[in-house]
């Protein structure tokens, strides 16, 4: 699937380049909304299916996700079934513009509110600390840097953490660019996982004793 996208601005001009991945991003979303129901089904299965095997070997994490919205990818029946085996899951609740996220203990059966942007929140539920991040990605580049909603919410809720989450982009493969041209503050994420599988990005995922259910060896799917 090729999706017809502006050409990428040749230079370091920062104005051009914002200009270029505004965009990017408003190409990128209309292809996604136009998906149609079979074709988005489909795919949805099957990163839906990468990403229960993923969660496969992290049994005890706790999952910090997204409630879908803009025809994103519903990952919320393969996090329900991970909390159900015994792993945790948090969903986040926006302060305000320009703040950290802070998550909250999510399970089926957890009271929601609307939220920052009307995006359902919990209620009544405690603040807890994720091993895994779920970012979802309106496009995203090799070297695991993702193109948001262009709000900023995840690279500021990275930067607060005292211990960074492993961060796992789910999207689409259509919406992946050569280069995404990031800003110098932006977080490449660890894992990608699309219809096509999961990619973990040299040099980001490593094992590390203290964080059991975060990482393990990576594995490289072919280009």
């Amino acid at each position: 699937m090729i999706l017809d996208l502006p050409a990428a601005p040749v230079g370091g001009d920062a104005t051009i380049q914002s200009e270029w991945r505004h965009a990017v991003r408003r190409a990128l979303l209309g292809w996604r909304a136009g998906l149609d129901a079979q074709t988005h089904q489909k795919l949805s299965d099957q990163i839906r299916a990468h990403f229960a095997t993923f969660l496969k070997d992290r049994p005890a994490a706790t999952i910090g996700f997204y409630w879908p919205i803009q025809n994103e990818i519903d990952l919320r029946p393969v996090v329900a079934a991970h909390v159900k085996s015994g792993g945790n899951a948090a969903l986040p609740v926006v302060p305000g513009k320009d703040q950290a996220m802070i998550f909250h203990d999510w399970t089926p059966d957890t009271e929601m509110v609307p939220g920052f942007a009307r995006i359902p929140e919990p209620a009544n539920s405690k603040e807890v600390a994720v091993n895994v991040l779920l970012a979802p990605l309106v496009g995203f580049d090799p070297a695991g840097y993702r193109l948001g909603y262009g709000g900023g919410f995840f690279d500021r809720t990275l930067a607060t953490l005292t211990r960074k989450p492993l961060v796992v982009g789910i999207g689409f493969e259509a919406t992946r660019l050569d280069d995404i041209l990031p800003h110098q503050y932006d977080v490449p994420v660890d894992v990608l996982i699309t219809e096509h599988g999961t990619r973990y990005i040299d040099g980001q995922a490593t094992a590390d004793a203290d964080k059991p259910d975060q990482t393990s060896p990576p594995c490289h799917l072919s280009d």
